[in-house]
């Protein structure tokens, strides 16, 4: 028979083994909780990155800013402290699926600011370095491959009318910078004449035949509304056209840099050749790198200025310079 102390020992055994056994135990349930609100949160910022990428790209559509109050209210909503974490996954998958990314604005020159403005900025004015908080998407593939056969112009409603766009505010962005960064109301009606767009330019579809073209202003209009042109009017000197000069928005300093002025003057100057004195001149104004001839081509004279070619034009009109590359070191870079 076994004895008591036998007996006693079977009984402790089973006990351990119906602890050992038993399924539902408080730490499992806990770490079970914890695997469960980590997988919740994880698909949370998945749907929030989704969210945000689909809202940058809507924004870019419409060549509407991506602002940060935006993203707050149309994308986290009671999320708004997963900024960051969000933000940068959205950056990841931009940069993977569509080769673009979210860059910030620059901010909008004090000087062309309205004195009400002014007095708001000086307002909110802290030691931390202004920032825009709104941003837009632009390419991110190497230089090599930022070639028209493969960013064609984009079908919004046809590429021949995004095409003239583009190259229409290409074009008076260059104009502008050129002219140290501000332009005259006068001087730009007189160069849109001789683009032959001071009443109507292409409109967004040039092919239809009910509307294949619009009003200048409209076009004018529509760019500063996307920030490719800023139009300040001075209010002391009111009815003077003078009063009214126009500037490069924040989008236009981003689409349309330095180096692709440069392109643009190449073209018009140089015929798209190369020329050692053009070179030169460009890069003093517009600090771009210098891109040197070949030595078998033969380099043929710059000119030094639109000034130059068009100063029998001007001579009846005013003495102001005209845009185009020169060695001045005071132009905006």
């Amino acid at each position: 028979m076994p004895t008591q102390r036998q007996r006693r020992q079977a009984v402790e055994s089973d006990d351990d083994e119906d602890v050992h056994q038993r399924p539902d135990s408080p730490a499992d349930d806990g770490n079970s909780d914890v695997d469960h609100m980590h997988g919740v949160e994880r698909d949370e910022t998945s749907q929030l990155i989704k969210k945000l990428v689909r809202y940058a790209l809507a924004c870019e559509y419409s060549r509407t800013p991506i602002r940060r109050d935006g993203i707050k209210e149309r994308v986290l909503g009671v999320h708004g402290r997963e900024f960051k974490k969000v933000f940068a996954g959205a950056q990841k998958q931009l940069r993977a699926t569509f080769g673009m990314e979210m860059v910030e604005l620059p901010t909008k020159d004090r000087n062309l600011l309205t004195v009400e403005q002014k007095r708001k900025a000086t307002k909110s004015q802290s030691q931390k370095e202004p920032t825009s908080n709104s941003y837009m998407l632009v390419s991110g593939l190497p230089e090599h491959l930022r070639v028209p056969d493969i960013i064609a112009p984009s079908k919004v409603q046809s590429a021949d009318g995004e095409a003239a766009y583009i190259g229409i505010y290409t074009m008076l962005i260059s104009v502008i910078t050129l002219s140290g960064g501000e332009l005259s109301d006068p001087r730009l009606r007189r160069y849109l004449t001789r683009l032959n767009a001071a009443e109507n330019m292409p409109s967004s579809n040039p092919n239809n035949k009910n509307t294949p073209s619009e009003k200048t202003e409209l076009v004018l209009q529509r760019m500063i509304k996307q920030g490719y042109l800023v139009r300040v009017a001075d209010n002391k000197n009111a009815g003077d056209d003078d009063a009214i000069t126009w500037h490069v928005g924040p989008r236009g300093k981003m689409e349309v840099d330095n180096e692709a002025i440069a392109g643009v003057v190449r073209e018009v100057y140089g015929g798209g050749q190369q020329n050692e004195d053009l070179e030169r001149k460009l890069q003093a104004s517009l600090k771009v790198k210098e891109r040197k001839p070949p030595r078998s081509a033969a380099a043929g004279r710059a000119p030094a200025t639109i000034q130059e070619d068009e100063e029998e034009e001007d001579a009846e009109e005013d003495d102001e310079p005209e845009p185009g590359p020169s060695t001045g070191r005071g132009r905006r870079g």
